[in-house]
């Protein structure tokens, strides 16, 4: 391998933490096949109802995160477990946004605040780094959720130091 990577994997659902999907099932494993190539993976998702009933394992990192969204400042907050022991995964929490009996709505009908939702998602990766001291040379996107990402960095954080080798996928 010519140079270890450092990966943000970024995902709405991860198995065996959150699943509607074959998403949940790709974010659960490759990251662990990036992993064993010898790069530096890391991974980010929502911390929703089913990852506090989830039996795997996660603690709270007394991480606070401030997430700029529409002129005000969030908060969420940092909780971290492991895929199989292996690769690190991070949990965001904001329980307004992520506490709720389904993932995306109801079977009738999605939340209808899906979009602020994800909005903060998206600005809370970006943030996580920085508060992780994590300067990924990837960010690797998957779907809606996280399909903001790349235009953040393309604008709001255009010519921040800390993004500037940062690539997306």
């Amino acid at each position: 391998m010519a140079r270890k990577l450092k990966i943000l994997f970024t995902s709405s659902e991860v198995y065996p933490y959150a699943k509607t999907g074959g998403l949940a099932d790709i974010s659960g494993a490759l990251p662990k096949a990036l992993q064993q190539l010898g790069h530096d993976v890391r991974v980010l998702m929502p911390k929703y109802k089913s990852v506090v009933e989830a039996p795997q394992g996660f603690e709270p990192l007394h991480r606070e995160v401030d997430v700029p969204l529409a002129g005000r400042s969030l908060k969420g907050f940092l909780f971290q477990g492991r895929l199989d022991s292996e690769v690190p995964i991070y949990f965001m929490e904001n329980d307004g946004y992520f506490y709720r009996d389904q993932l995306y709505g109801s079977a009738s009908r999605d939340y209808p605040d899906n979009a602020e939702r994800f909005i903060f998602f998206c600005r809370a990766i970006l943030e996580t780094c920085r508060t992780l001291g994590f300067r990924p040379d990837i960010i690797h996107c998957n779907d809606w959720q996280t399909g903001l990402v790349p235009v953040y960095l393309k604008t709001v954080y255009a010519g921040d130091p800390w993004f500037a080798g940062t690539r997306t996928i």
